[in-house]
């Protein structure tokens, strides 16, 4: 479930130091907190109850405060059409739901740094 990746993605994240997770339940929600405090990375679930993740990234690249955000894509989707979609529309990576602990962890280490 959602909820289950959710508090995996927390548990990855607490053992790297200096990283803190916030989360937002929609597509609305999570723009307004990358606008308002930018993020270095966000993990963006491909289904949103609110708006399509294309339009999610089209807002982040137009706003000066959240273009250069790396965005990664997660999905139970991983079908060719689906990733090539998403990294067409400017997402920087795409993760396979359900994914392993360590693809997470190399993920957000070669986006973070």
């Amino acid at each position: 479930s959602d909820l289950d990746n959710l508090i995996l993605v927390e548990r990855v994240l607490r053992r790297r130091p200096g990283i803190g997770l916030r989360t937002a339940k929609t597509g609305r929600d999570g723009l307004q907190a990358a606008a308002s405090d930018p993020p270095d990375l966000i993990l963006l679930d491909l289904r949103l109850p609110d708006i399509t993740v294309t339009e999610v990234l089209r807002q982040l690249i137009a706003t000066p405060a959240t273009a250069a955000i790396p965005v990664v894509i997660l999905s139970g989707d991983a079908s060719k059409p689906t990733v090539n979609a998403v990294l067409t529309a400017g997402a920087a990576g795409f993760l396979a739901k359900p994914f392993d602990i360590g693809q997470l962890m190399s993920t957000i280490t070669r986006h973070l740094g």
